[in-house]
């Protein structure tokens, strides 16, 4: 059973570059970082209160992280879950007919890892992790979900949670907007299945563009204004979406690695 979620994948090309963006713009600092030579990168854990980033720079253009930039540009490449026994876990899976990567564990940056196909996971390349790797850090900065845009929410929220053991929350309409959405318990954090129920909006044009797959990560804060005051004066553009009492901000992608940082008030 999926317990948590562990980290969030970027693939970036110069991770200097993000890193120092990750502390200069939300405060995160660098926890873990090394070169990992049989999988062709370098990469640095930073956290957040409950989820770690993991920021990943190829240092071969023929590995995994090499191709995802060379293909779709910088941006989350993958999602990680924490689980009790990777073994069991593959044993699980296997018998659900899920599609894996390798079908065994390997070692890791966290620990002991293995991949579930984007195919499996409704576009979503996802990774399970037996943890052994910690990072504790006290911060203002949580990750309350990750969004994942989907053509089919129904489908999305039965197979996500049938195939991985994941709790269905909530199902819900925004009021405000044509989306519908499903929310599945990951520990400290959730994950939000959001389908657009209209022919165009972002939902609609981000899948036209890259398919299926994650759509951006909403951390949350005590203080939403300040930080967008923050971010907004280092140059950085802070899309604002009212959504019923709250304000939704967003971090231009195009600005930050090609990765859509949402935020609101705690």
């Amino acid at each position: 059973m999926f317990k948590r979620i562990d980290h969030v994948g970027v693939a970036v090309r110069d991770l200097k570059a993000a890193t120092d963006a990750f502390e200069r713009v939300f405060g995160l600092s660098v926890a873990a970082q090394e070169e990992i030579e049989d999988q062709g990168l370098v990469a640095a854990l930073v956290p957040t209160a409950n989820v770690r980033f993991e920021l990943m720079q190829p240092t071969n253009p023929e590995s995994a992280v090499g191709r995802f930039i060379e293909r779709r540009g910088e941006g989350i490449q993958h999602i990680c879950f924490e689980v009790d026994d990777i073994r069991e876990e593959i044993k699980t899976l296997q018998e659900r007919g899920v599609q894996l990567i390798q079908g065994a564990p390997r070692e890791g940056f966290v620990g002991e890892v293995e991949f579930i196909h984007p195919r499996a996971a409704h576009g979503v390349l996802t990774e399970i992790a037996q943890v052994t790797r910690r990072t504790p850090v006290e911060h203002d900065l949580k990750v309350h979900h990750i969004t994942i845009a989907t053509p089919d929410r129904d489908q999305a929220v039965a197979d996500w949670s049938r195939s991985f053991g994941l709790k269905v929350n909530r199902m819900a309409e925004r009021q405000d907007a044509p989306i519908i959405t499903g929310w599945l318990d990951a520990g400290d954090a959730e994950v939000e299945f959001a389908q657009q129920t209209s022919e165009d909006g972002p939902l609609a044009r981000a899948i036209a563009t890259r398919g299926e797959g994650v759509y951006g990560i909403v951390l949350e804060t005590d203080d939403a204004v300040a930080l967008r005051d923050h971010i907004a004066g280092l140059g950085l553009r802070v899309i604002e979406d009212p959504e019923g009492g709250r304000v939704i901000r967003v971090v231009h992608p195009s600005d930050f690695f090609g990765t859509a940082i949402l935020f609101n008030q705690r």
